[in-house]
């Protein structure tokens, strides 16, 4: 758990740099600003090599540890950016503007796919309960509306069935284990984890995906006892709005 987030930090640090400085070659590109942009990747020619390659390697680890099926948004993102990172590379060295903005508008769009899980960049219901810590989509629909049903009774209802030790027991878990990608109130978002505030995932699929992991979400059926899980589980469905 502990390496596979630090590979995601990493990650995404690396991509945010990576873009930064290529978006400011970009611009002094298109402003035809030649001498400084020579001057500039002069300056970023080993950064540029160091981005790209750690850009391959974490996000290759990444997709390693994705439990699950693929999907088609992933597996298309995956494709675009090995092609997106040589094609902003040579339309820079080059100073071949439309390779550049054809880059660009690339990376752009990567980003639109990778915080939608979307090929369109529009989330559905789908992807926003069942992405890094929800089951799959066929799961989603297996719940139907019994899930939509747990509503807020049912959530006090959890609760009250919980002891004090219990309760307090589970959110010590859930800030060791899973405050860093979902955030203290469940929000977060780290890595596409699941807004556990507007899930509408049921107590019983939590436990399934705690126990066995999913997508970037590792599995803690090793590492917690059943009774722990499920009291994990039913600490995730406070969170819920």
């Amino acid at each position: 758990m502990q390496a596979t987030v630090a590979f995601l930090h990493t990650h995404v640090l690396v991509v945010v740099l990576f873009l930064l400085l290529f978006g400011a070659k970009a611009v002094l590109l298109l402003l035809n600003k030649h001498k400084a942009l020579a001057k500039m990747r002069k300056q970023t020619r080993v950064l540029d090599i160091i981005f790209g390659t750690l850009i391959l390697v974490t996000g290759g680890y990444l997709l390693f540890r994705y439990q699950g099926d693929l999907p088609a948004w992933l597996i298309t993102k995956v494709v675009l950016v090995v092609a997106a990172i040589p094609l902003g590379i040579v339309g820079i060295k080059r100073e071949n503007k439309a390779l550049t903005v054809l880059a660009l508008l690339l990376f752009l769009y990567l980003y639109g796919v990778a915080e939608t899980k979307s090929l369109k960049m529009k989330p559905t219901a789908a992807s926003s309960t069942t992405e890094a810590t929800a089951t799959p989509e066929t799961d989603s629909a297996e719940m139907g509306d019994a899930s939509l049903s747990e509503s807020k009774e049912v959530q006090q209802t959890i609760v009250e069935s919980m002891s004090e030790a219990q309760l307090a027991n589970a959110q010590a878990i859930y800030t060791q284990l899973c405050q860093t990608c979902h955030g203290a109130d469940g929000t977060k978002g780290l890595g596409g984890a699941t807004n556990l505030q507007a899930s509408n995932l049921s107590q019983s699929k939590r436990v399934n995906v705690i126990a066995e992991g999913w997508g970037l979400m590792p599995a803690f059926g090793s590492q917690l006892t059943d009774e722990e899980v499920e009291a994990l589980a039913a600490y995730t469905m406070t969170l819920k709005k």
